[in-house]
């Protein structure tokens, strides 16, 4: 293996740590609400995560993601300005968005007293704004080649965050205390990184920031809200149309896959300053990376669905999912094509991103999530569970070509602007 070839897949590497970490940590959060605040805490949870979801998507949108196209391949004086106004970004929209959940909070414990769901609002806004520092941190030091330093970092929010939760277990700490440790020492892990990074945020440069880099920004965001939209409808879908039985069903299988979505999310964090820098080297290489990309995590989801389908029917599902493998056994072969198709978007999409084409990334993740909720909606009309999952397929699989076929229309045309370029000089 190439020196070159050894350094990207420790960055990648990097990042699938990274993502492991940061997993453990919100599975650890959701089981200490389970095991002491039962159902209703862990539903109160659930809808703040999805708010919390919400303002990441908004801050990586408006301040970071434009830091992994366009400062992946910079020199450092210029990350470092770069980096300090992404921060200061992300921090405004964590004092906006936690405005807004604490008013929501209120409200809620206005209407209905004693709300756990208001209390959580209210808990999730008063630490939004560290939690959205961060987050900012992690895509800071991968835009640096640097993701050694977001592993430490999740680190220790994780150890600090898993230390606050057991000593609240012994002190009978509720949502409110569980939800400011998690996002508590997400602000300290937040101080660590201006540390680490030697960088302070500077929230008085947020408005230049937004306005320099605003022909990203502003597509990104729509294209994040419209992914997570997608998200969240087709649960909705499943139960209007199976019921909740089918909706259990489909998380099962959905869980057995679960490995390959976090190599997928691990994998995600890394790839666009990666392909940032391979298009600095030529538009070949960031082609091959982009291919190397999908084939490689499309080739891993396809070998642990046949060890799901080949292992699992002799005892291990039933072991896993209890009473619900029946139901899902029926739907695993739908979602790994889906989780498939998934993974050959991943190339394209970062391809596109570090062209800065965030107008095609915005259109194809619109129409995309178009395909999944519709095609999902009328599978699930006509056959309910399975038809809901084989709908998503074909959406995946859909989408996958449509991605790489706006890839390779950009790539064309950044060919030919290239050569003009040349041609004038």
């Amino acid at each position: 293996m190439s020196d070159l070839r050894k350094q990207v897949a420790g960055r990648l590497g990097w990042g699938i740590a990274d993502q492991a970490v940061s997993s453990l940590g919100n599975f650890l959060l959701g089981v200490f609400v389970a095991r002491l605040l039962g159902a209703t805490g862990l539903g109160a949870l659930g809808l703040a995560f999805l708010a919390y979801s919400i303002a990441l998507n908004c801050s990586r949108a408006l301040s970071t993601d434009a830091l992994m196209v366009r400062y992946s391949v910079a020199g450092a004086d210029s990350r470092r300005k770069a980096v300090a106004a992404a921060g200061g970004v992300a921090l405004l929209v964590g004092v906006v968005t936690g405005v807004v959940c604490v008013l929501i909070g209120l409200g809620l414990k206005m209407a209905h007293p004693g709300s756990e769901v208001g209390t959580a609002f209210v808990a999730l806004g008063i630490v939004m704004p560290g939690l959205m520092l961060q987050d900012s941190w992690r895509s800071a030091f991968f835009a640096a080649g640097d993701g050694k330093k977001t592993f430490l970092n999740d680190t220790v929010w994780t150890v600090l965050m898993i230390g606050g939760l057991f000593a609240g277990q012994y002190l009978g700490f509720g949502l409110t205390a569980a939800l400011l440790t998690f996002g508590g020492t997400a602000a300290v892990a937040g101080l660590f990184g201006i540390w680490q990074g030697g960088v302070v945020p500077r929230p008085a440069a947020a408005a230049e920031w937004m306005r320099r880099h605003g022909d990203l920004g502003g597509r990104f965001l729509i294209e994040n809200v419209v992914l997570g939209a997608g998200g969240q409808i087709r649960p909705l879908i499943v139960a209007a149309t199976g019921g909740l039985a089918a909706a259990g069903s489909i998380r099962g299988a959905e869980m057995l896959i679960g490995p390959v979505a976090a190599l997928l999310m691990g994998v995600g964090q890394v790839a666009v300053p990666e392909a940032a820098r391979a298009l600095g080297r030529s538009d070949r290489a960031l082609w091959k990376l982009c291919a190397a990309l999908s084939g490689g995590l499309a080739s891993m989801a396809l070998a642990w669905g046949v060890v799901i389908l080949v292992i699992f029917p002799l005892g291990v599902g039933e072991l896993v999912l209890g009473s619900v493998w029946p139901g899902a056994e029926a739907l695993v072969l739908g979602v790994i094509v889906s989780a498939t198709a998934g993974c050959m978007q991943v190339g394209p999409s970062a391809g596109l991103r570090a062209l800065g084409r965030a107008d095609q990334t915005m259109q194809v993740q619109v129409i995309v999530t178009s395909l999944f909720v519709g095609l999902a909606a009328l599978g699930g009309v006509f056959w309910h569970a399975e038809g809901v999952v084989w709908g998503s397929a074909c959406a995946s699989v859909a989408g996958a070509a449509l991605w790489w076929q706006r890839l390779a229309k950009a790539r064309r045309q950044h060919v030919a602007a290239a050569a003009v370029e040349s041609a004038a000089v």
